[in-house]
């Protein structure tokens, strides 16, 4: 949280900024009991979700002992949950996949406004707040906040170096992969996709492209991996990635279950592109042709945590869900280098000794599987 004054030139302009808009918002299920280090003459930035708020009393968002569960469903049964600003986030328990392809149609219906998307996570992470700050926002001193941290944030790198990297490396790539696919296409179909490379580079789909470029091979990203296939979140739920110095990965399932979820999204409209809707044409076996990817920005400016504000909810999955997997999935998931001319162009990228400072770190984090998880 931080302390700032009317005349703060961000509040002016909260769009730039990424600031909700709405001011003061509070819960009913608040208390009216203050938080002494909080000033009720001062504003207040909640710099997680670009909320502004002045000090009138505690539980601002809410508090979870007297909030219900945002949605409930009679064929789950609620395990866990986690908190955001005014809303109190189920995770449920499924037996079998077919219950949470279920749920997901479900939710996909009842949300036609809206976008309904996917994480898996083999655990839920936490944001770390002062105990006095969850008083004044949640009424508790240890709430359960889930943290949807971006990955430039989590590996400390500034938000509009990382801007200008994904445009410069992003317009390269489509260069780059165009005289690659001159010997691949026929003259139609190159002619379609310099057309597309055209259009990309001159739209608005170019920054979310680049995003979604950045984010599914490493590079750090104000976005996080979404999709609109529970089989591929699934995947994600139960595996972990573990990359070494040189940015190689084994995929490896979990043996501890006790915390692994499928995340369930409501995203607005326009906050989203599907990767599919924004490509370009027969630029294909790439990473997010695979995971049925999602670009968004969902943590950026004012709002690292944005998001979580978007939760309907979670399923909490158990080690039946690895039946779902044969041996070759991870090599569907991960293409080659051979195979995904993106993949190709970042490690081309990344084995460029000339890259120093702020470029050659974020090149590092680019990674590929271990070519013995192919044999």
């Amino acid at each position: 949280m931080e302390k700032i004054t009317y005349d703060d030139p961000r509040i002016e302009y909260p769009a730039f900024y990424n600031i909700y808009p709405i001011m003061n918002e509070r819960s009913a299920s608040g208390t009216i009991d203050p938080v002494a280090k909080f000033d009720d003459r001062a504003l207040w930035l909640d710099e997680q979700y670009g909320r502004v708020i002045t000090a009138q009393n505690s539980a601002v968002y809410g508090s979870s002992n007297k909030l219900p569960y945002y949605k409930t469903y009679d064929r789950f049964k609620v395990v866990d949950y986690v908190r955001v600003p005014f809303r109190k986030i189920p995770i449920f328990e499924a037996n079998e996949f077919a219950q949470i392809d279920a749920l997901y149609t479900k939710l996909k219906h009842d949300e036609p406004g809206y976008q309904v998307l996917l994480r898996g996570q083999t655990t839920v992470y936490s944001l770390h707040r002062e105990e006095d700050e969850n008083m004044f926002l949640f009424g508790e001193n240890t709430p359960k906040e889930p943290s949807f941290h971006p990955s430039f944030l989590r590996a400390k790198f500034d938000e509009y170096f990382m801007y200008a990297l994904w445009h410069s490396q992003t317009a390269m790539l489509l260069n780059d992969i165009g005289v690659d696919l001159k010997s691949l296409l026929n003259e139609s179909q190159y002619k379609e996709y310099k057309i597309d490379e055209y259009k990309i580079k001159n739209s608005a789909h170019f920054t979310p492209i680049a995003l979604g470029f950045a984010q599914h091979y490493g590079l750090p990203s104000v976005g996080l991996d979404l999709t609109d296939n529970l089989k591929v979140a699934a995947w994600f739920a139960s595996h972990t990635l573990p990359i070494d110095d040189l940015g190689i990965t084994n995929p490896t399932s979990i043996i501890d279950f006790g915390k692994s979820t499928i995340f369930f999204f409501r995203c607005p409209l326009d906050t989203v592109f599907s990767y599919d809707a924004i490509k370009p044409k027969h630029l294909t076996n790439t990473r997010p042709d695979r995971q049925k990817a999602w670009f968004g920005h969902c943590g950026w400016g004012m709002a690292k945590n944005q998001l979580a504000s978007y939760l309907i909810c979670g399923i909490r999955i158990d080690i039946r869900i690895l039946n779902l997997f044969d041996d070759n999935y991870a090599n569907h998931l991960f293409p080659s280098r051979e195979t995904d001319l993106v993949l190709d162009f970042f490690l081309n990228m990344k084995e460029n000794k000339r890259n120093k400072g702020e470029v050659e770190r974020a090149l590092k984090r680019i990674y590929h599987l271990d070519k013995k998880t192919r044999s």
